[in-house]
């Protein structure tokens, strides 16, 4: 077999083999620059409701063992709304994906702190259901930045339905 033939086979071969090997990435949607400033938008207007809600729901009392983690998810709802805000905006002035995907990761790890730290706070139900609504977007905008976007699961102590 001739050394092009070898090459040839080898170059096969070595695409055949990543195709199928376990943990190949999937695939980002593709960038549809109105949808995703829909989204944008209705982020926006999820994490508005969030903080609002958030904000005029009663905080625990001084010193309760609460107090501390209220005090950082309120903190990091009204990150979530800025960051919200700011990629609604990114987007509405016509930047794409490349521009706007450090926006959505900090977005994302916000919101999976935030998450996190709702495991430790009584919520009302009401902003169990802004949580909700804020994470149905979240997983819809997903897709488009990050090929193995995994979804946001409900926080069982405070999405109503949500399972352990």
């Amino acid at each position: 077999m001739s050394n092009h033939a070898s090459a040839c086979l080898l170059g096969a071969l070595a695409i055949v083999m990543f195709s199928f090997a376990p943990g190949a990435r999937g695939e980002i949607s593709a960038w549809d620059q109105v949808r995703v400033t829909a989204l944008a938008k209705e982020l926006t207007t999820a994490t508005d409701a969030l903080d609002d809600t958030f904000t005029k729901q009663p905080q625990p009392g001084r010193g309760s063992m609460q107090s501390q983690a209220y005090f950082r998810l309120k903190q990091l709802v009204r990150m979530i709304n800025s960051e919200a805000q700011e990629i609604d905006h990114s987007l509405e002035k016509g930047e794409g994906r490349e521009q706007t995907l450090p926006i959505f990761e900090n977005l994302m790890q916000l919101a999976r702190s935030a998450r996190d730290d709702a495991a430790r706070v009584f919520v009302a139900q009401d902003v169990g259901q802004r949580a909700a609504e804020v994470r149905g977007v979240l997983n819809q905008l997903g897709p488009y930045y990050d090929p193995d976007f995994a979804a946001l699961a409900p926080q069982p102590n405070v999405e109503p339905g949500a399972t352990r």
